[in-house]
């Protein structure tokens, strides 16, 4: 049902994110050469958030790609804790989102988050899957769910 070492495709959307500040860029450099000196200053404010956005979203395309080949390496590698059993106190996400899911298995509680641009297992993932009742079988390092089968 979820495998995060299957998740590279997610990646390529986080290294095309940097295009968009490149933007702002373009148009506070065009505006830079006005006339009017209010249109430099919003050129050059332009610029300075376009090179802002740039390097936070340079940092997290870096940060996720880092995650990812943590999280592929580990299972590969077999290094994560695996537990089987049914899904119990079952906390879903709110309509309204922001909020944290959580679910037991046995004498083990997960809990996550809605993850935007998550690699790991998160809300957007569950879509159903996981509900109070369902037979599953988790692997998990710490805090993070990497894998999940759902016996159906």
């Amino acid at each position: 049902m979820f495998d995060a070492s299957q998740n590279g495709s997610q990646l390529a959307v986080w290294f095309l994110v940097p295009l968009f500040p490149l933007i702002f860029l373009l148009i506070g450099w065009g505006l830079k050469g006005a006339d009017d000196p209010q249109m430099v200053s919003k050129g050059k404010f332009f610029m300075l958030l376009s090179t802002l956005g740039f390097a936070f979203s340079i940092v997290l395309a870096v940060g996720n790609g880092a995650q990812y080949m943590l999280l592929k390496r580990a299972l590969t590698r077999h290094d994560y804790h695996v537990i089987e059993g049914t899904v119990s106190d079952f906390v879903p996400m709110p309509r309204g989102g922001h909020a944290t899911e959580s679910f037991r298995i046995g004498t083990e509680s997960f809990h996550y988050g809605s993850g935007w641009g998550s690699i790991v297992f998160n809300s957007e993932w569950n879509r159903g899957y996981i509900h109070n009742g369902a037979q599953v079988r988790l692997a998990y390092r710490g805090d993070d769910i990497l894998r999940i089968e759902v016996l159906e």
